[in-house]
C-alpha cells in the first residue's frame, strides 16, 4: 500500500476544504501540522499502563497532523501561494515531525527498543532523502516504494489502536507481545525494514532514469 500514489484522489477530497482556508498562509498550516505531531509524540512517550487514555489523545493528534500536513499543499495550490520557501519549510517540518513521532513510539512505555527506534529513523530518513534527491538532480520527485509518508502515518495510527485495544494483556513489562515484540516495537521494526527497502527501490529507479 503506497498512499502517496493516491495524490489525485486526495486532492479531490482536500481541495474544497483548502478553498475555505485560502486566506490562511500555507506555511501556518505546515506549522500547525508539525505542532500537532509533537503533541502526539509527547503523549506517546508519556503513555503507560496507568495513563492508557493518553493513547487516545496521541491517536487524535497524529490524525489531525496528517490532515493538516495534506492541507498545506492544497491551500498553497488553490490560493496560488505555492513557493519554493513553502516547499522547503514543509520538508523541514515533516522531517522533524517524523523524528518526534518515532521518538515518541521509541520511548513509550510500550516499547523497550531504542535500537529499533534508531533503525526506524534510518529507514524513514533514507526514504525521504532518496525521494527528494531525485528531484535535486533534475528528475521528478520519487514517491515510489512501499513506505511513503502517508503510509507511515496510517501505520502509526493502526499501531496506537492495536496497543490500546490489546495492550492490557501483559506477557512482559512493556505490555502485550506477539513473538516477543509489542505493537509499537513491530511498527519500528517494520519502518526500519520497509524504509530501507523503499530507499533502495528509489535509488535504483532514479539511477535507471538518469
Amino acid at each position: 500500500m503506497v498512499l502517496d500514489r493516491a495524490r489525485e484522489a486526495a486532492e479531490k477530497i482536500f481541495d474544497p476544504v483548502a478553498r475555505r482556508m485560502a486566506k490562511i498562509n500555507p506555511n501556518t498550516v505546515s506549522w500547525i501540522a508539525f505542532v500537532l505531531a509533537v503533541f502526539g509524540a509527547v503523549l506517546l512517550a508519556g503513555s503507560s499502563t496507568g495513563t492508557r487514555d493518553l493513547l487516545i489523545g496521541a491517536f487524535a493528534f497524529i490524525l489531525m497532523s496528517g490532515i493538516f500536513d495534506a492541507l498545506d499543499g492544497a491551500v498553497a495550490r488553490v490560493s496560488g501561494k505555492s513557493s519554493q520557501k513553502g516547499d522547503f519549510l514543509d520538508h523541514v517540518l515533516d522531517r522533524y515531525a517524523d523524528i518526534a513521532l518515532i521518538l515518541g513510539f521509541t520511548f513509550s512505555f510500550y516499547s523497550a527498543g531504542i535500537a529499533l527506534g534508531m533503525f526506524a529513523l534510518i529507514g524513514v530518513f533514507m526514504t525521504s532523502y532518496l525521494g527528494t534527491q531525485a528531484q535535486a538532480v533534475g528528475l521528478k520527485r520519487n514517491y515510489g516504494g512501499i513506505l511513503g509518508r502517508a503510509d507511515r502515518l496510517v501505520y502509526m495510527l493502526v499501531a496506537v489502536v492495536v496497543e490500546y485495544l490489546y495492550g492490557t494483556t501483559h506477557y512482559g513489562p512493556h505490555g502485550a507481545t506477539f513473538l516477543f515484540l509489542t505493537p509499537f516495537e513491530w511498527l519500528l521494526l517494520f519502518f526500519g525494514i520497509a524504509g530501507n527497502l523503499t530507499a533502495v527501490w528509489r535509488a535504483v529507479a532514479s539511477w535507471r532514469e538518469i
